[in-house]
Parts: C-alpha cells; sequence; structure tokens
C-alpha cells in the first residue's frame, strides 16, 4: 500500500510540477475538432523554428513557441499540447530570468535554456526524421494516436521533460548544491498558472486535467495534515528536488549510472500510474 501511494505521489508530482509561470490573458480560441496536415510552407516554417542551432536565447525560444503553438492548434495535432505548456512557462520565465533575482543569475539562466534546449531538439527531430529519445518517441506516438486522451498526451510530456530532459540539464550546467537556492527560488515562482494552462488545453484540446493537477483524489486529505493548499505545493518542489539530486548526482562517474536508471525507474512508475489514470477517465 504504502508503495502504491508512493508512486500515485510521484505521478500527481510529476503533473503538477512544470506548470507555474504566469501567462497573460488569453482570447477564448475555438476548440479543434479534426486533424489536418500542416501546408509545406508551415511544415517548413516548423523544421525551421524548431532548430536548436540557431536558438539565440530564451526570448527568440518564446517567439518560436507562440508561432509552433498556433500552427499546430490551427491545424488539430496534439503534437502541440506541450507546446502551449512552454509557450506559457516562457511567457513568465523570461521576466523572471532578466529581472536576474538569484544569487546566480547566469546559472538560472543557463540551466533554464539546456532545459529548453532538449525539448526543441526532440522537437525538431521529430520534423525531421533526427534523433528523438524514447520518451519524446512515447509523446509523439501518443499524441498521434486518436485513442489516447490529450491529458494523458500532456502527462507523458510532462513525463518526458521533467524526469528526463531535466536531470540531464542540470547536469550539464553543471549544477552544485549551492545552486540549491536558486532552484528553489525558480521553482517557487513557477507555481501560479494550473488555471490558465488547464483551462487553455481543455480549450483547444478538450484535455481533462483540471481536477487531476488540483490533486481532486489526494490533496484534501493531505491539506488537513499539512495545510490548506500546501499538498500541490510540496510535491512540486519534491518532484523538482528530485530531478536537482539525480542532475548532481550525474555529473559523478561514480553515482550517475545509479541515478539515472532512478529517474528511469521513476518515469515508468509516473508512466504505469498515468496509463490507470486514463483508463479511469481521470485524464
Amino acid at each position: 500500500m504504502r508503495k502504491s501511494t508512493l508512486a500515485l505521489a510521484a505521478a500527481v508530482t510529476v503533473a503538477t510540477a512544470t506548470l507555474g509561470t504566469a501567462a497573460p490573458a488569453l482570447a477564448a480560441p475555438t476548440a479543434v475538432t479534426a486533424v489536418t496536415a500542416p501546408t509545406a510552407a508551415e511544415q517548413a516554417e516548423l523544421i525551421r523554428l524548431s532548430d536548436p542551432a540557431t536558438l539565440r536565447d530564451l526570448h527568440d525560444g518564446q517567439q518560436r513557441m507562440e508561432r509552433i503553438a498556433e500552427i499546430y492548434i490551427g491545424h488539430g495535432d496534439r503534437a502541440g499540447v506541450f507546446a502551449v505548456f512552454y509557450r506559457n512557462i516562457l511567457r513568465d520565465a523570461n521576466p523572471l530570468l532578466d529581472a536576474g533575482d538569484f544569487d546566480d543569475p547566469a546559472w538560472a539562466r543557463e540551466v533554464s535554456a539546456a532545459f529548453f534546449h532538449r525539448y526543441l531538439e526532440n522537437l525538431h527531430g521529430h520534423l525531421t526524421g533526427g534523433p528523438v529519445t524514447p520518451q519524446w518517441q512515447r509523446y509523439y506516438a501518443m499524441a498521434a494516436d486518436p485513442a489516447v486522451s490529450a491529458g494523458r498526451v500532456a502527462a507523458t510530456g510532462l513525463d518526458a521533460h521533467l524526469l528526463i530532459d531535466f536531470p540531464a540539464a542540470i547536469a550539464q550546467t553543471h549544477t552544485t548544491a549551492a545552486h540549491t537556492r536558486d532552484f528553489f527560488a525558480i521553482g517557487d515562482s513557477l507555481i501560479g498558472t494550473t488555471d490558465r494552462i488547464t483551462d487553455e488545453l481543455e480549450t483547444l484540446y478538450g484535455a481533462k486535467l483540471a481536477d487531476f493537477f488540483h490533486l481532486y483524489f489526494v490533496g484534501s486529505a493531505a491539506d488537513l495534515v499539512i495545510g490548506e493548499h500546501r499538498t500541490t505545493y510540496v510535491l512540486f518542489q519534491g518532484i523538482r528536488g528530485t530531478s536537482l539530486a539525480s542532475g548532481i548526482a550525474m555529473t559523478d562517474p561514480i553515482t550517475a549510472g545509479p541515478a539515472e536508471l532512478s529517474m528511469q525507474a521513476l518515469y515508468w512508475t509516473a508512466e504505469t500510474v498515468f496509463d490507470g489514470l486514463a483508463a479511469v477517465g481521470q485524464i
């Protein structure tokens, strides 16, 4: 029972962890009803915009994600679900990073860019037939399968990005324990937009995520113990802390292997739990 509870908590945490950057108010868009192929010009534009080799900075990344999301949404393509996440994330991340209110502002920008870069690499690989990690292959396969719910597509994208990409980005940027304060400060700033993102995904793709992201099935009970509305926060920072510890461990040849195996195990645990939630219509 304890293992099941921990697995469920981990999966719930994954689902909330990258939701949080405040996005500007959105006009009510029209929900997509059918998938259509992009034009040749749009396909070429997607390939150009997703090319990580030409990415200048995260402001450039924000502009790219706005257009990538627009193209995917216009064609009802659920590969754009994660583009919706990222356009919201970058809308708020850029002002935060520009303000530089960190002990190590250069590191905060570097780790954020490395994190985004991994998403862009996989998107570009998907569009060009290039390298795509197994986790992102799973995301794009689910996105193309009409039998899979939009919420399940969103969940597997979060698993791939948070549990696999994030520790790798942390390791790549030579993150140390000295960055812990900045790391959690970034997390604290990324908790405010769950409602906007879930509302947008429901409107655009019919994704059923709101109750899940609000910890519908565990949040109320846990709040009685740790305080009202604190459950999401604890889980959010908990999974980010796991990614931080794993990423730091990956910089040491002795601990790198076990850390990578641990994140792979957590990824598959979360995926299994999400499969169960999708089967009963929770996402």
